[in-house]
């Protein structure tokens, strides 16, 4: 794995707090606050789903099924995990100020 690093800096130009991500050849990207916390989430929400996906594969594995089997159902459940991201969240409208 390659050297990663995270630092995070106050812009002279705007004052505002950025997250800058960097590797050994230099700045690969500098984030603001709200995509910084969507990219740390979507990494989150991928590394369960990515585990989740495994425990599928080995478990049809361990089982002694064919690998078309554990394809199969990890297809469903990925469908089933998409019909739970396509549904709209309700919020509540904040009216106190």
């Amino acid at each position: 794995m390659s050297n990663f690093w995270v630092n995070g800096v106050v812009a002279v130009r705007d004052g505002k707090p950025y997250i800058q991500l960097s590797n050994e050849k230099g700045m690969i990207a500098q984030l603001s606050m709200s995509e910084t916390r969507q990219i740390a989430m979507d990494m989150l929400v991928m590394a369960a789903r990515t585990e989740a996906d495994a425990m599928i594969f080995k478990f049809f594995e361990n089982e002694g099924q064919l690998p078309s089997v554990s394809a199969h159902f990890m297809k469903q459940f990925r469908d089933f995990r998409a019909d739970l991201d396509a549904e709209k969240a309700e919020r509540s409208i904040d009216n106190e100020s």
